[in-house]
C-alpha cells in the first residue's frame, strides 16, 4: 500500500500596470521571471530541508568540508592478475574489486584482466567507493568513523583529495545519486536517532530524514525509477517490509517481501529501470518481485551459501539487467549467474578479511 503526503506549491501574482512603454513591458517581464525563480528555488529549498516523513531529525553532522592533513597513505602499484574468460561487451565497466582492511588497499580488476592497486585508508575505515564527481567513474572512498571524516579520490580532476567532516562515530555511509544529478551525495544513517543525514560535496548540507527504527537494514536504490535514489529500509519481520521514501512523489512505498532470517538483495533483475524487491533465503533461494509486472520471478533461484557469502549482485554482463552474484570470503571467489546466458561463471579475486566493492571504477 502506499500512502502519500501533500506537498504544497506557492503561487506568485503579479498585476500588469505597464504604460505601455515597451521598456516598461521589458522590466515587467523580466520581474516576472526574477520572481518566479526565486518562488521555484524557494519550492526546492523547503522540499529539500524540510520534508521529514516521521518528524525532525537530530543535530546535523558538522557540514563543512574540511581540506586538510589526515590523508590517508596512497600510491599506485600495479600487478599481475588472472581473471577466468567470461565476454562481455567492450564498453562494460563492472570491475571486480576487494577493499584489504589490513592493508588499506583497494584491488581492483577489469574484464580485461587489468589490475589497479591502490592504498587508501586504513583499518577501522569502511569503504564506501561512488562517483561523486560526475565523471561517470567510481571514485575510492572511505568514511572513518573514528573522525567522523569522509576521504575519497576525485577521479575527474585527476585524483585530487578530498576530506569532508560529515558523521559520527556508529553511523553507517550510504552514498548515492539521490538529487539525480548523476553524482553521488555524502550520505550517513545514524541508527541512535534512525535519521538520515546528505551532503553534497559542492553545495553543502542538504537535509536530514528520519525514515527506520533499531535493527533496519539501510536499502537505498532507485525503486520509483525516476532516476534519483531513495532512501529505504528493511524491516526483518514475519512477514519482513520494505519502506520507501518515494523521491518521485514524496510519498511512502511499503512492500512485504520475505520474513525474519532473510536478507535483502534489491536490484533491477528485469532491466526496468526501477530497483526491485528481492531478499536471499535461508534456504539459499533468491525470492525477486519483478517492478514491471508485480509478481515473482519463478522459479527462484537457489545460489549461493546464505550463512556464509556476500551478496554482491549487480550487471556483470552489461545487458541493464541485475545478476544473482555471491562473493565468497573463505576463497575469495565471486560467483554469478549472467542474465544473459544463465550459464554461472565465477573468479577468483581477493582473500579472507577482504570487503567486495565491486564498481565500475574504469581505471584503463
Amino acid at each position: 500500500m502506499r500512502k502519500k503526503r501533500d506537498v504544497s506549491r506557492t503561487k506568485t501574482e503579479s498585476n500588469d500596470s505597464s504604460n505601455g512603454a515597451h521598456r516598461g513591458r521589458g522590466g515587467l517581464l523580466l520581474l516576472v521571471i526574477l520572481l518566479g525563480g526565486v518562488v521555484v528555488f524557494g519550492i526546492v529549498l523547503t522540499r529539500t530541508k524540510n520534508e521529514n516523513p516521521t518528524g525532525a531529525g537530530s543535530a546535523q553532522p558538522m557540514p563543512s568540508p574540511v581540506y586538510a592533513a589526515n590523508k590517508p597513505a596512497q600510491e599506485y602499484v600495479y600487478a599481475g592478475g588472472k581473471l577466468v574468460a567470461v565476454t562481455r561487451p567492450a564498453s562494460s565497466s563492472m570491475d571486480l574489486a576487494v577493499w584489504r582492511p589490513s592493508t588499506g588497499v583497494w584491488w581492483v580488476i577489469d574484464m580485461a584482466s587489468n589490475v589497479t592497486a591502490e592504498t587508501f585508508g586504513q583499518s577501522g575505515d569502511i569503504p564506501a567507493p561512488a562517483d561523486f564527481d560526475g565523471d561517470d567513474k567510481t571514485d575510492f572512498c572511505v568514511y572513518r568513523p573514528s573522525e567522523g571524516k569522509w576521504y575519497m579520490l576525485f577521479t575527474g580532476s585527476g585524483n585530487t583529495l578530498g576530506v569532508f567532516s560529515f558523521g559520527l562515530s556508529g553511523d553507517k555511509p550510504v552514498p548515492a545519486d539521490y538529487k539525480g544529478d548523476r553524482k553521488a551525495e555524502i550520505a550517513v544513517f545514524r541508527p541512535s536517532t534512525n535519521t538520515w543525514y546528505l551532503q553534497d560535496t559542492t553545495q553543502g548540507y542538504l537535509g536530514a530524514w528520519a525514515w527506520g527504527s533499531s535493527g533496519d537494514v539501510t536499502v537505498p536504490a532507485d525503486y520509483d525509477g525516476d532516476g534519483k535514489t531513495d532512501i529505504a529500509i528493511w524491516r526483518s519481520g514475519n512477514p519482513a517490509t520494505f519502506y520507501v521514501l518515494q523521491s518521485s512523489d514524496g510519498g511512502w512505498g511499503v512492500q512485504d517481501w520475505g520474513v525474519t532470517g532473510d536478507k535483502p538483495v534489491p536490484g533491477d533483475f528485469d532491466g526496468d529501470q526501477k530497483t526491485d524487491f528481492a531478499v536471499w533465503k535461508s534456504d539459499n533461494s533468491w525470492y525477486i518481485r519483478k517492478s514491471s509486472t508485480g509478481t515473482a520471478i519463478s522459479p527462484s533461484t537457489t545460489y549461493g551459501i546464505q550463512a556464509s557469502d556476500n551478496p554482491v549482485q549487480a550487471d556483470f554482463d552489461s545487458d541493464g539487467k541485475t545478476d544473482i552474484a555471491v562473493w565468497r570470503s573463505s576463497n575469495g571467489t565471486w560467483y554469478w549467474i549472467p542474465s544473459a546466458t544463465g550459464s554461472s561463471v565465477q573468479s577468483t579475486w581477493g582473500q579472507s578479511g577482504d570487503i567486495p566493492v565491486a564498481a565500475p571504477y574504469r581505471r584503463y
